[in-house]
């Protein structure tokens, strides 16, 4: 007899009660069968599943993709709902298996059957293995339940629910206001060439455009980070109009083969469904100058926009003219957005060799800057020749331009690094007034603004970064910190979203788990720190949060533990804002001595005092004077502090 092995996602449903209702009721038991299989065989069937068999009051039922399973599970739960004659538990799990004689056999049977167990009445349950795969469905949302030792399951299953119709709350949505002028988002260009590796041409091309498109102060132009969500989209263009709140859509492909090029580019209006403008451009390489010059003021053209002399002088500007070197940078800014150890350091090597070709260059120098900055800050803080080195590129880059926004930009962090707020404060909003759309320079002044205690002036800030980035998690982030002041559950919902819309970023988990301890909620932030813990184990915010936790629930032994780990106080060494979080887990234990010198060292460079007088983790040290003091410190600080 023939067998075969094949990934499935395999789904098993039991009716809740039934044996119990079998001895009481039998010709009614049989009844629910006959309901049971009228609800779930047509359901099965439209999402493309087999129905296996049935197992007394179970099926079995397997489906090519994970995400057939859930939207099918979610169908079956809701028929249920509407014949209300039985509940149903439902257990999904995707692995290889054995398919012989049309039954199915392997480890993942039994997960499945295991966690469907495992389910309570009316829910259905799915392993990690099926959340990851269906998080990035905004329809389908899910909540970890639990960690569990399954019979016959070699290591223990995390289990997650999926959240129905009747369980969701609603997802918080901001209505983006209709752009009060021109506005664009510029799609990513689609790579034609039948090399995947010259996706960094495109991608380049798209970030190229939407720069220059950014220095026409009539024209709201949509950010990179919000853009390169619709890589490889298929939505229409009217709906990624409505999600971003624009009226004209660029999309466009690029085919690059050797020297040679070719480049399409049509503008539509969504609003009315109409072309405004298309061309397709033939050239070497090195006519790429000109033809991102042409796009661009074709768009302007087609717009009726006017520019200034100013505005005709910067769009006609090319910081790198020579073909290879501006490769060099393309490739170099794909690895600094690729954020991995590695493809940062090839980065440096890319911008390096740029210099080799063409000498001193400003852009070049101040994209080094910007690298080594993040590098420093997400990838090596206890080596400061980084940020030592972030600083020096941007000296450089000042020599030749003092003019040049990114420059501007990353010297803003380096100084809020340091904690000299005015400084940063100054030189994010030269940023911006070189490049008023600048998403970098809009979230980094409203930073500076939120630790100076100034949250009130950071809104008109969060409002342009949501109208012109409204896709980024941590533009909902910043949204929910300019809370923090006043009524700290009022950002919750903000939190939240970000969560909702980048749910597998360490850094968005980390702020949904603090805002929830700040809210006291702190059922919702434990699963949280279960996910992080599972993902980084050796991470310091893990270590933080598993500090806090435990101290939250009363174990101090256990939050003793993670206190002793060394990268804590590595972290906190070079991480003021690090150290004010780590000030909170020893104020939740009750360790004030210590709670209140870390929060000393933190506030030297950040003074949020009104967010500090009202975060519940500070609770037990409130009444000490030296909190009093502190905060009056911060207050003295804050007022100082002028924008």
């Amino acid at each position: 007899m023939s067998q075969s092995r094949q990934l499935l996602a395999i789904m098993f449903t039991d009716i809740v009660g039934y044996t119990a209702l079998m001895g009481h009721d039998e010709q009614k038991a049989f009844a629910l069968l006959t309901i049971n299989r009228s609800i779930q065989k047509p359901i099965i069937e439209q999402f493309g599943g087999s129905w296996i068999k049935e197992l007394g009051d179970g099926v079995m039922a397997s489906f090519n993709t994970v995400s057939d399973a859930v939207n099918a599970a979610m169908k079956i739960q809701e028929g249920c709902l509407s014949a209300n004659e039985f509940q149903l538990r439902i257990g999904i799990h995707q692995g290889e298996v054995v398919l012989e004689a049309g039954d199915v056999f392997g480890d993942a049977v039994n997960i499945a059957a295991r966690i469907q167990a495992a389910a309570k009445p009316g829910a259905i349950y799915i392993s990690e293995t099926v959340q990851h795969n269906v998080s990035n469905k905004a329809h389908i949302q899910t909540k970890f339940v639990k960690e569990e030792a399954l019979k016959n399951v070699k290591e223990p299953v995390r289990i997650y629910e999926v959240l129905l119709f009747h369980d969701v709350v609603a997802p918080f949505e901001i209505k983006l206001k209709p752009a009060s002028r021109a506005s664009i988002a510029v799609l990513p260009f689609a790579n034609m060439s039948s090399d995947p590796e010259q996706e960094y041409f495109s991608d380049g091309l798209t970030e190229e455009i939407i720069s220059d498109l950014s220095k026409v102060n009539t024209l709201l132009v949509i950010s990179r980070s919000s853009i390169m969500t619709f890589k490889g989209t298929q939505k229409k263009l009217k709906d990624i109009a409505d999600e971003v709140s624009v009226r004209y859509i660029l999309e466009g492909s690029v085919r690059k083969a050797g020297n040679n090029l070719r480049i399409s580019a049509q503008l539509i209006d969504a609003e009315s469904d109409s072309h405004l403008w298309s061309e397709k451009y033939n050239g070497t390489l090195e006519d790429i100058f000109d033809i991102q010059e042409k796009v661009s003021l074709s768009i302007v053209d087609a717009l009726k926009l006017k520019l200034t002399p100013q505005e005709e002088e910067q769009i006609a500007k090319r910081p790198i003219t020579n073909v290879h070197a501006y490769e060099c940078y393309l490739k170099a800014k794909q690895g600094i957005f690729g954020a991995s150890e590695e493809s940062m350091q090839a980065a440096f090597k890319l911008l390096q060799n740029g210099l080799d070709l063409i000498g001193p260059n400003e852009l070049l120098y101040a994209t080094l800057g910007y690298g080594y900055f993040f590098y420093h800050r997400f990838v090596n803080k206890t080596d400061r020749s980084y940020f030592s080195k972030a600083k020096e590129y941007v000296a450089k880059a000042f020599a030749i331009n003092p003019d040049s926004p990114l420059a501007h930009v990353v010297l803003g962090w380096a100084y809020w690094t340091e904690g000299a707020l005015h400084a940063s404060c100054k030189a994010m909003q030269a940023a911006l007034h070189l490049d008023p759309n600048n998403s970098d320079a809009l979230f980094g002044l409203a930073e500076v603004y939120l630790y100076a205690g100034k949250a009130a002036d950071a809104h008109a800030l969060t409002d342009k970064l949501l109208e012109i980035d409204p896709l980024s998690a941590f533009t909902y982030i910043m949204k929910a910190s300019r809370f923090l002041e006043t009524n700290i559950a009022d950002g919750l919902p903000y939190f939240e979203k970000a969560y909702a819309m980048d749910p597998q970023n360490p850094i968005v988990q980390w702020m949904l788990a603090c805002a929830y301890f700040w809210c006291g909620k702190n059922e919702e932030g434990y699963p949280l720190v279960d996910s992080i813990a599972k993902a980084l184990p050796d991470w310091a915010f893990t270590h933080q949060l598993q500090f806090l936790k435990f101290g939250l629930q009363g174990d101090k032994q256990k939050a003793l533990g993670y206190a002793s780990k060394p990268e804590l106080e590595i972290e906190a060494a070079n991480d003021h804002h690090f150290a004010f979080h780590l000030a909170e887990c020893y104020s939740v234990i009750d360790d004030k001595e210590k709670a209140l010198d870390l929060l000393e060292y933190s506030m030297k460079i950040f003074f949020p005092y009104k967010f500090l007088t009202k975060n519940i983790l500070f609770d037990n040290i409130k009444n000490e004077e030296r909190f009093a003091a502190l905060m009056e410190e911060g207050k003295q600080k804050s007022e100082a502090f002028k924008i």
